[in-house]
Order: C-alpha cells, then structure tokens, then sequence
C-alpha cells in the first residue's frame, strides 16, 4: 500500500522571491524548472526549512551557503543589527532598514493554522518572551538583541539570533527528516555520517545498485580512513572524513571512487541521501550535475522506485531538456506521482505551473519548453 505524501500541495508566503506562491498538487517526485533567478533554490530551502520547523541553525546554513552571512560565534562577534540584516534577507522584499519584515509564511494549501510561521524581531532586557528562552541559554539578555519568532499551530519558541547555533528547540519534535543536496554535492564528512546509518544494512544494495548504473561492474564499496590526512589537521583538513572506495570486477585493488569521475560521487551522495531520507523529504538542487544524459532515465528510475519503497517524497531542480525528458520517461512507466512544476515571473510576482505525466507526455513529444 502507497503511503500518502507529506505534503499534496505547497504554500509560501514572503519568503525570499516568493511573494505568495501556490502549488496546488504535488506528486511523490517532483521536478522544478525555470528560468535562473526564478526561485528554484529558494523553493527547495523553504521545504528544509519547514521541514526542520524552522530550526535557527537551517537558517544560518541556508545564509552561509549563499555567502550572505554567518552564524555569530565567540571568535566571530557580529553587532545585533548587522545579524538582523544578515536574516532578513530570508524574507520577501528585503531592505537595508530595522523594520521587522512581514512574517514567512510555509506550509500546505489553505492551511495556515498548522503552517510554519517565521518573524523576525527586536527583544530588549525584560522581554518575557526571550527571558525563558535566556535562562535555558544562561544567555545575556541586558542588551538589545535580534531573535527569530517561530510559530506552528499552538507552539511556539522565540530565539536570539546570535546564539541559535547551540539552541535546543522544544518544537525538535516536529521536525521531519530531510537532507538537502547542494548543486556542489555532499561533503566528504557528511558521506560519512549518512554511510554510518546504512552500513551492513540492506540498504547498502540501493546504494551499491545505484552506482552501478554508471559502473556495472562496481562489486562493493566501502568508506575508509583517509591516510593522507593524518597529523594535517593544521591545515584544515578534518580527520573525521573518510574515503569512499570501490571494488570492480577484474581489479585486484580498492579503486577510490572519486577515480571514476564526479558524475559517480554525485550520485553516491544522492543514493546515501535518498534511502536515509525514509519517511521524509529529499531536496536535490541541479539533479543532473556531473552526470551524463544517457544514465539520466535510469537514475529517474531508481529514484522513483526507492522514493515509493521508502516514503520518500523528492522534490529536485534542473535546467537540463536531458533531464525533463528522462524524468517523463520515469514518471509513465511508475506507479508514483510525477510531478513537474515550472516556476515563472510574471510582472515580479512568481507563479507555479504544474504538469502531471500526461500533461509532461505532450509537452516532451510537442518539444514544448519547459525550462
């Protein structure tokens, strides 16, 4: 039996270049297009952020990975007002001023009483609102300081924005699982992690037949040590992270994935990604990123498979025509929904577009453009 989907629809208010966009179906995998500077990226942060109830650390994740800021720390001390400017570029028609913006709004259609809800304040000495919050955190709160307000049905938690790398939220037990793919892939530590939670599972074999869609020789792979980091972490280099290793048939010797091409590190992260994603989202910005159009059908298919077994729900980005149409091939042999969704700026306000199989079947076959 086909779990339901965490979300059918998608609703967005004053977040980023979303004034108030609508998406009123949503299938088990989802492709997003259109144009650049649209908001595809900024769609895929809004569902990490509502995903993690709008946790303050996904928000500072979201500002470092776009160089607009950084979370404020002992040896990194930022001046309130340059932090409330820093986080209020996350809100729609953003200004050099100290007004509070209007809220962010994230949630399902039409159901804005258990939608997320995001503000961004000022909170002086005596606020009753951030003197719980300041006694949890041993935190100063003598001065003027900028916090994030979020709200999600009754709940709610009120946050100093320089301390938010270390919260603890009592909404923690909302959150959804979710992991976020960058267009640059996923760190070598953090394929670490993900391989951790899979190791000696059977969930190896998704991950190991993932692969072998660009390498079908590919026996087994494992994560080891990497040696050429001992005694350097004066330079930077983390010595938790490992490397990923292969075993092809014919070859005596480990063979170090990397030594395959960036098309199959990319995919190894998205497989990790995808099965430890159960029960949850998984968002992918520029899915077709260093892989090669002819292994694009095949990934599809294995995304959309693994996504119904799991109970995943996927939600990627592309510019690729490849990649819409290998998708559209995926989409009508599954039993899964497939959906894409065209982003498009009308007059500065962005609107959604949604195709279903059928609708994607004439669009391919009349070459329409859908990027």
């Amino acid at each position: 039996m086909t779990e339901p989907l965490l979300l059918d629809s998608l609703e967005i208010k004053n977040f980023r270049a979303f004034h108030h966009l609508q998406i009123e179906r949503l299938g088990r995998v989802n492709l997003i297009t259109g144009k650049n500077n649209v908001g595809k990226t900024s769609l895929l942060e809004a569902l990490w952020l509502y995903s993690n109830v709008g946790h303050p650390r996904v928000v500072w994740q979201i500002l470092e990975r776009r160089d607009e800021g950084a979370m404020p720390n002992r040896e990194n001390s930022v001046p309130p007002e340059e932090i409330f400017l820093w986080a209020k570029r996350l809100f729609c028609n953003a200004d050099e001023s100290y007004d509070s913006p209007e809220p962010v709004q994230i949630g399902l259609v039409n159901s804005a009483n258990r939608a997320l809800c995001l503000s961004l304040n000022w909170l002086s000495r005596g606020s009753n609102q951030l003197k719980q919050t300041a006694k949890l955190l041993n935190h100063p709160y003598e001065a003027v300081v900028s916090a994030l307000k979020i709200e999600i049905g009754e709940h709610r938690e009120v946050v100093p924005l320089d301390s938010a790398g270390n919260i603890y939220l009592s909404l923690e037990k909302e959150k959804t699982a979710c992991f976020y793919i960058s267009a640059d892939g996923v760190r070598m530590i953090e394929i670490g992690q993900l391989w951790d939670h899979i190791a000696l599972t059977s969930m190896e074999d998704d991950v190991l037949k993932a692969l072998q869609i660009i390498a079908p020789s590919l026996e087994r792979i494992n994560l080891i040590r990497n040696p050429f980091n001992k005694g350097r972490e004066s330079n930077g280099l983390d010595e938790r992270a490992r490397i990923s290793m292969v075993r092809m048939k014919g070859v005596n010797k480990p063979v170090a994935l990397r030594r395959l091409g960036e098309g199959m590190n990319r995919l190894f992260g998205i497989a990790l990604a995808l099965v430890n994603a159960t029960n949850g989202l998984l968002l992918i910005d520029e899915i077709e990123s260093g892989l090669h159009y002819s292994v694009l059908p095949d990934v599809w298919r294995l995304v959309f498979e693994t996504a119904r077994r799991l109970n995943v729900q996927v939600f990627a980005t592309t510019h690729s025509w490849d990649c819409i149409e290998a998708f559209q091939q995926a989409a009508s042999e599954s039993e899964e929904e497939g959906e894409l969704i065209r982003l498009v700026n009308r007059n500065g306000e962005v609107i959604a577009k949604t195709f279903d199989e059928k609708d994607l079947e004439v669009a391919t076959r009349q070459a329409i453009e859908l990027r």
